[in-house]
């Protein structure tokens, strides 16, 4: 008998077999819109339905939003920060003013 203190983590393996995927209509499909495409029969929406149309449009879409988001984003944080500044300049020039105010009165009399 085999005694030990930790045990050590076995390898899992992922298994998945999806419910609702056809694998020759997959092929198939695939087949017929490349002799289309050799033929010249294809328009151009279903020149972009192949794998290599989707993924390649599909990243200049992300890219593009992602950078107008983030450009949106980073000026609403500046102007933000713009404000918050003249707030913090408005307060301290105020308390300055009344502290001088106040030292003034203070040793006047």
């Amino acid at each position: 008998m085999k005694f030990t203190f930790s045990k050590v983590a076995r390898h899992r393996v992922f298994q998945h077999d999806p419910i609702y995927y056809d694998e020759q209509k997959e092929k198939r499909e695939e087949r017929e819109r490349r002799i289309k495409e050799e033929l010249g029969l294809l328009n151009d929406e279903e020149k972009e339905s192949g794998y290599a149309g989707r993924i390649k449009g599909g990243m200049r879409r992300r890219i593009k939003s992602h950078y107008e988001v983030s450009r949106s984003e980073k000026r609403r944080s500046n102007l933000r920060l713009v404000l918050i500044l003249i707030i913090l300049m408005i307060l301290g020039v105020y308390l300055i003013q009344e502290g001088m105010a106040w030292m003034e009165s203070f040793f006047a009399d």
